[in-house]
């Protein structure tokens, strides 16, 4: 029983104790100082957590630069891929611009700080060294997208003069086809008629002493190539040429009540003249 006592009286006597350090003011400041430090952790962490997460997003835009800049040697020839390609050049800017600005006030905060933060403060200033270098790149990969198309433009427009050009000239080169054509037709082109002396007189083609005019009524004659006239048949069995052609030029052939007039040399049969006259009977 009293062994139960002296224990019961050690407990209380520790409990008291116990109760004294807690209201004490120096147990009190140790808490308040751990509850520091542990809140000071917490920030800490907070603003490490912050500073790599504004790293990490720097470091992307970086990353995106480059990849610009690697499909800047790609792109450019097409306009649809130009423009995609400035439209992502002026979003990586304007991320480039906010990141500055996380980097600035972070930059802020890292030096009003008490604490050791030289290796961010170091990533910083690299990271704000590196964004001001692509800032740069970014601006001249710009000033070269819009010296591209200023040159595009002006070879759009040479082209444009050339296409002109060319379309003058085709016109002109058609023209001048269709002119030789029309010569060389017209340098091949006979004209032959076979008729009665009073169907010949009567068209005015012969006069009275059978002399070709030498204006002759071209209405009255056939009109044939003659690189491809060979022979001309008359109806008749009679017929004689009347007009200047040589005769060792041509034959005349009498069959079947015809008349085939077949020329064995076209340069010397319409050397002299290309109107053919010929009288039947």
């Amino acid at each position: 029983m009293k062994k139960t006592l002296t224990i019961l009286s050690v407990a209380l006597v520790a409990l008291m104790l116990s109760s004294c350090v807690e209201k004490s003011k120096k147990y009190q400041q140790l808490l308040a100082e751990k509850d520091a430090v542990v809140l000071e952790n917490q920030n800490i962490e907070k603003e490490y957590n912050a500073a790599l997460g504004i790293i990490s997003d720097v470091e992307n835009s970086l990353s995106a630069i480059r990849d610009a800049e690697g499909l800047m040697l790609i792109k450019g020839e097409n306009n649809t891929q130009r423009d995609q390609l400035n439209s992502e050049l002026i979003q990586i800017k304007e991320q480039m611009a906010e990141n500055r600005a996380k980097l600035d006030s972070l930059s802020n905060v890292l030096e009003k700080s008490n604490k050791d933060r030289s290796y961010l403060r170091n990533t910083v200033k690299k990271l704000q060294a590196q964004l001001a270098e692509k800032e740069a790149t970014i601006v001249a990969m710009q000033e070269q997208l819009a010296q591209k198309d200023e040159e595009i433009a002006g070879l759009n427009t040479q082209v444009s003069n050339l296409n002109e050009d060319l379309t003058k000239v085709t016109a002109e080169k058609d023209e001048q086809s269709r002119i030789i054509a029309d010569q060389i037709t017209e340098i091949n082109t006979v004209y032959y008629v076979g008729a009665t002396k009073k169907a010949l007189k009567a068209n005015g083609i012969l006069t009275s002493k059978y002399i070709l005019r030498q204006e002759v009524p071209a209405e009255t004659f056939t009109k044939a190539d003659k690189r491809e006239l060979k022979e001309i048949v008359f109806e008749t069995k009679k017929a004689k040429v009347l007009s200047a052609h040589p005769t060792e030029s041509y034959t005349i052939v009498s069959k079947d009540n015809q008349s085939v007039l077949q020329i064995t040399n076209p340069e010397l049969f319409w050397s002299v003249t290309k109107y053919l006259v010929v009288v039947t009977k």
